[in-house]
């Protein structure tokens, strides 16, 4: 019989269950980097066989919060609350922490029009006219859609992305609507048929401004993840840029390279 841990009747597969008891253990820091998980002591902690034990070690390790050590076990890799793969959808981050379990937030700070800057300019190609998809309706001269969030997990700040966008006309969401919708991206599709296709992504590292430090919780000149991204529409039109500042110690960007 499985400890009192698992609800064998719940529909959810026993394996599934024990990654996302460990998954949280790992994330609020309930198991710490030097908690070992091996096979032997989660077979006794939650008294099933070893295949649910090993497919959840398994999938815990692909998605980056375990590794394994050898000669002495699997352990909790420090820091991984958040784990952003690169294949995720775009502008679906909200949906892929909630599917996680991981209680997300996304509070818009900041909306508002603005005009480009010269940098916003030239990456949007502002100066080339509309852009195919939003046919015409949108000048060179129009000011830009400019959104701030916070993203939060179970109420701890984790990133803060400001995004600019070039929309057509008349789509003026509110910060209830963005928030409902999780992303602006989303609004577009349904309301404008406008899809995105792809995008470029510039990660580095920086330190906290001021700024940064009191909206993420951090002291001033801690380590953040920076990431720019470039949105483009089918056609290889860019639509939005996004520049966010992350949590070092809470996100984590994981890339996939195949040959």
């Amino acid at each position: 019989m499985a400890s009192a841990e698992l609800n064998p009747s719940s529909g959810l597969p026993l394996y599934r269950q024990i990654k996302d008891i460990l998954r949280r253990e790992i994330a609020d820091g309930t198991a710490g980097p030097e908690t070992p998980m091996t096979e032997a002591l989660l077979l006794k902690r939650f008294e099933v066989s070893l295949a649910p034990i090993r497919q959840a070690l398994r999938e815990l390790a692909t998605e980056g919060y375990v590794y394994r050590k050898q000669g002495k076990g699997t352990f909790p890799v420090p820091g991984s609350r958040v784990h952003r793969p690169a294949d995720v959808r775009l502008g679906a981050l909200h949906d892929y922490l909630a599917d996680r379990g991981l209680n997300p937030t996304s509070t818009v700070i900041g909306l508002e029009w603005t005009e480009p800057t010269d940098r916003l300019r030239s990456a949007l190609n502002l100066d080339s006219g509309p852009g195919p998809l939003i046919d015409g309706s949108i000048t060179a001269d129009d000011r830009l859609l400019h959104i701030t969030r916070l993203i939060s997990v179970d109420g701890r700040p984790i990133a803060r992305p400001e995004v600019h966008l070039r929309v057509p006309r008349g789509f003026d969401p509110t910060a209830a609507e963005l928030e409902e919708h999780g992303s602006a991206f989303t609004l577009l599709e349904r309301d404008h048929g406008l899809v995105l296709d792809h995008a470029e992504h510039d990660v580095w590292a920086t330190e906290a401004t001021a700024a940064q430090a009191e909206t993420l919780a951090v002291a001033v000149g801690s380590p953040l993840l920076a990431i720019e991204t470039l949105f483009f529409a089918a056609g290889g039109w860019p639509v939005g840029f996004r520049s966010a500042v992350h949590r070092a110690d809470d996100f984590k960007y994981r890339f996939v390279e195949r040959r």
